[in-house]
């Protein structure tokens, strides 16, 4: 009877099958590692934005403006109470006033110490406010006129009661506020609701009245 013989040798497995095969796995574990590393940095991206600038979840905006509306409450989300614990600032509440941020201008473009602007706000009957103005760090801007907001009861309102700010290095007359050498601006306006609060409707009434940012010239 005739015997049949097996080679071993037909079993192994090729030099450049192996090569392959550990190619492949180290594609793969690679392609895993990018994807976790994607992922984590996305995560931590976006929950600085939403720390930092807000989503519409947590920030009202209109025009320039952005208000984050529950800022100070009880019943803040993570990201408001985070935001706030992040400035290291003493915030009021908004159940007693709206606190806005500007970083652009109303056309959108960002806010620089290098042009001037000319801010015009309507009158705000029965309502305190102030205009400040800081760089991007949120510092005062040192200036030799000690000159770093504008309140209801120190700017020079015009005739019907609405106002001009000008921001700009050099001097003017009126209302002007110095911001050289500042670089990027961050504008904040802040308006005291009247011991008795507002309601719903006032307020939306005062967030249309919110000041405009015009940008004039750059240097």
């Amino acid at each position: 009877m005739a015997s049949i013989g097996f080679d071993s040798a037909d079993h192994r497995p090729s030099l450049g099958g192996l090569i392959k095969s550990i190619i492949a796995i180290i594609f793969r574990a690679v392609s895993l590692l990018l994807t976790l590393a994607l992922a984590t940095g996305v995560g931590v991206w976006s929950s600085r934005y939403m720390i930092s600038r807000g989503s519409p979840l947590s920030v009202d905006t209109y025009g320039p403006w952005q208000h984050w509306r529950d800022m100070g409450r009880e019943s803040a989300d993570p990201y408001t109470k985070a935001n706030l614990a992040s400035t290291g600032k003493l915030r009021i509440s908004a159940d007693s006033a709206g606190i806005f941020e500007a970083r652009t201008d109303s056309q959108g473009a960002r806010l620089h110490s290098s042009c001037n602007y000319k801010i015009e706000g309507m009158s705000l009957p029965g309502l305190w406010w102030s205009l400040a103005v800081f760089d991007s760090r949120g510092r005062l801007i040192p200036n030799d006129a000690n000159r770093y907001e504008f309140t209801a009861d120190t700017v020079a309102p015009n005739p019907n009661g609405s106002f001009v700010i000008t921001l700009g290095r050099d001097a003017r007359p009126g209302n002007w506020i110095p911001t050289s050498g500042a670089g990027r601006l961050a504008l904040v306006f802040t308006v005291l609701d009247p011991a008795n609060g507002l309601s719903d409707e006032q307020r939306a009434e005062r967030n249309k009245r919110l000041p405009i940012i015009q940008r004039e010239d750059c240097s």
